[in-house]
């Protein structure tokens, strides 16, 4: 080989070093990018997390409260329906009272229809005989009756 091909192999030599060191420098500075946006993604990453976790306390927490406060509700709403069935009872009690009652009413509205039309006649202005026999009582009541509606016919 000559003395000048040397110097070029040289030249070349250092020409590939340089050339690969400066790809290996380029390559080491997009690693080290790569590595501090990873840093960088575990330190958000490690954010969300955190913040994930406070907010499923704090869930937790208001779901504690709300089971809680659904127990109290429970336990007023039992205690109400006891309450409105006592009353249901009652008042099916007031009802069936009621209605005998109007059953006893009813029974006694035959005797008093009588006493009705006689009050009827008197304001037609019947004597105490067409009373009597149209209503079937006896004179000492009719003649009370008569007394009745003539003080109130003077009341109003």
């Amino acid at each position: 080989m000559s003395l000048l091909a040397v110097p070029i192999i040289a030249v070349l030599a250092l020409f590939l070093v340089l050339l690969s060191s400066t790809v290996l420098f380029v390559y080491l500075v997009k690693i080290k990018n790569k590595v501090v946006m990873l840093n960088l993604q575990i330190q958000s990453t490690s954010l969300l997390v955190n913040d994930l976790q406070f907010m499923n306390q704090k869930l937790q927490q208001e779901f504690d409260a709300m089971d809680e406060q659904n127990v109290q509700q429970t336990a007023e709403n039992t205690q109400v329906s006891k309450q409105l069935e006592h009353r249901i009872k009652n008042l099916q009690q007031q009802v069936i009272d009621q209605k005998e009652l109007l059953a006893q009413w009813q029974e006694n509205q035959g005797q008093d229809k009588f006493y009705n039309r006689a009050f009827k006649l008197a304001a037609k202005g019947a004597d105490i005989e067409e009373i009597m026999s149209e209503c079937e009582l006896p004179r000492a009541e009719v003649e009370m009756l008569l007394s009745v509606y003539q003080q109130r016919a003077r009341s109003l």
